[in-house]
């Protein structure tokens, strides 16, 4: 079963010439400040690199399950970095499971789809625009133009109540994207769970990985 999950992402990206998923994006640089010690957040505001993207593909604005992505250099394992991926998804109980099509990126909020297990508790993490910001629709081109862009991120516990963990700030356009993996790249004593599920994931990103040109 991991063999043809492996096999499967490593055919999609290979014809696709990117990514499986969230093929092509916009590269950000900005800051992650932290608000609260529910997650190993750094101590200190630190740089980040983050990426937008639209997870099918589609064209222009049409929307599409939109992709949030941040590394966070030095906040993982041995000193490397932790590389949060979240998704256009609900906020409740099964919600905040699945992935849902949205038509702005400032418009709803996004999950991990699944939870962080931190010692003995299940904590989901989230991130939504700030309050005040401007409706920026679902294409790459508006996200080149909109300028600073600001998000909250949330842990979500087992109840369905949320609470704001830190601050995204994101201001700079360009720049390379690193090849996040939340599999590979997060701190020591954090897991995703279910382990199953993980284990499963690990493979998908093993295949997007080996397929990409």
């Amino acid at each position: 079963m991991t063999g043809l999950v492996v096999a499967g992402f490593r055919g999609l990206a290979a014809v696709r010439h990117a990514r499986a998923f969230h093929p092509a994006g916009v590269v950000l640089r900005g800051e992650l400040r932290p608000l609260a010690d529910d997650l190993p957040w750094p101590p200190e505001p630190t740089a980040v690199v983050a990426r937008l993207s639209k997870g099918a593909g589609t064209p222009g604005r049409l929307p599409d399950a939109l992709g949030l992505a941040v590394r966070i250099p030095g906040a993982g394992r041995d000193g490397g970095p932790w590389d949060l991926t979240l998704t256009t998804a609900g906020s409740g109980h099964l919600g905040r499971l699945l992935p849902r099509p949205a038509a702005s990126w400032t418009g709803g909020g996004y999950s991990s789809l699944v939870p962080y297990r931190r010692a003995d508790r299940l904590v989901w993490l989230g991130a939504w625009a700030e309050a005040a910001s401007p409706r920026v629709e679902a294409s790459l081109e508006a996200v080149r133009a909109a300028g600073e862009l600001r998000f909250v991120l949330r842990t979500g516990r087992e109840d369905g109540r949320w609470a704001d963990s830190a601050a995204l700030t994101l201001v700079e356009v360009g720049g390379d994207a690193p090849a996040f993996d939340p599999m590979l790249h997060r701190p020591e004593g954090l897991d995703l769970a279910p382990a199953w599920l993980a284990r499963l994931r690990e493979r998908a990103y093993t295949g997007s990985r080996a397929g990409r040109p």
